[in-house]
This record gives C-alpha cells, sequence and structure tokens, in this order.
C-alpha cells in the first residue's frame, strides 16, 4: 500500500491515541485535585479544632486569674468596712458583699458560656469543612471517571468513522472469499 494512502489511517490512530492519553491525564488529575481537596480540609479542620482549644485553654486560664482578682477586690472590700468600723459580716455590708461576689461570678459565668458557643463553632466549622472537602473530593473523582468515558467514546468514535471512510481498506492485505 503506498504511503499516502495510510495518512488516514495514522490520523485516525494518533487522534486515537491523543484522545486515550487526554482523558487519562485528566483522569490522574481529578485524582490529584481529589487527594489536595480532602488533605486541604483535613488541615483546615485541624486548624480549627485546635483554635477551639486554645480557646478553651485561654478562658479557662483567663477566670482562673479573673477568680483570684475578684476575691482580692471582696478582700479589700471587707477590709474597707472593717477599717471603717462596719462589721462586714452582717446587714448593709454583708448583702453588698454578696451582690458584689455574684455579679463577679455572673460575669465570669457568661464568659465562660461564650467561649463554650465559640468553640462549638470551630468544631462545626471543622465538620463542615471536611464534608465539603469530602464531597469536593467526590466530585473530582467523578470529573475523572467521566473524561475516561468521554474519552473512550471518542475514541471509538473516531476509530469507527475512519473505518465507515474506508481509512483501514487495504492496510491488511487483500482478502478474498472464496470457496472450495
Amino acid at each position: 500500500m503506498p504511503a499516502p494512502a495510510l495518512l488516514p489511517a495514522i490520523f485516525a490512530g494518533a487522534s486515537a491515541v491523543a484522545t486515550g492519553v487526554g482523558a487519562y491525564e485528566q483522569y490522574k488529575g481529578s485524582k490529584q485535585a481529589a487527594a489536595v481537596d480532602t488533605a486541604t480540609a483535613n488541615y483546615n479542620a485541624s486548624v480549627d479544632r485546635a483554635q477551639a482549644q486554645q480557646l478553651d485553654a485561654n478562658t479557662l486560664e483567663n477566670i482562673r486569674t479573673e477568680r483570684e482578682a475578684n476575691e482580692q477586690y471582696l478582700s479589700r472590700e471587707a477590709a474597707s468596712y472593717a477599717s471603717a468600723g462596719v462589721l462586714s459580716t452582717s446587714g448593709s455590708a454583708l448583702h453588698a458583699q454578696v451582690v458584689n461576689a455574684g455579679l463577679l461570678e455572673q460575669r465570669i459565668q457568661q464568659q465562660y458560656v461564650d467561649s463554650l458557643q465559640k468553640q462549638q463553632q470551630y468544631y462545626a466549622s471543622a465538620a463542615i469543612g471536611v464534608a465539603e472537602g469530602q464531597a469536593q473530593a467526590e466530585s473530582d473523582t467523578l470529573a475523572g471517571n467521566l473524561a475516561l468515558i468521554n474519552g473512550g467514546a471518542k475514541i471509538a468514535s473516531t476509530l469507527y468513522g475512519a473505518s465507515q471512510s474506508g481509512a483501514f481498506s487495504g492496510l491488511f492485505g487483500k482478502t478474498t472469499k472464496g470457496g472450495p
């Protein structure tokens, strides 16, 4: 078969190979993108969890130091009553101390509640981030699988079209149908 007659078959074969390579590269890229999506989501979730844990530690330390400061304040308050000659264990002085202690503790408790709410936001953000990363990874994987299927369909279409146009005729020599 002369060389010019081979050109359509060569082009059809090259097109099929290029389509296959392109589809496989898209598939590999989708796998890498899925891995990056998952790794990014897990990293971001670990950062959120670490922030929640750090917030908890900071809050507990702040509460401890604030309680110490409150104890000192209440001691100075009792001492000031005593130096003024007011009995701090009864009447209005005792009532004032009880009210002050209650307000100080209420402020601490509110600080703790606010901290817990913020920690829950961090943990929720971590869970949502992981779920989003998994969804994106699944989407990327699906896109890669579809690229392979699409590439296979294009290869089949190219080869079928080439065979219908006669690009492969005569490549395998003459075949004769003969009988006995």
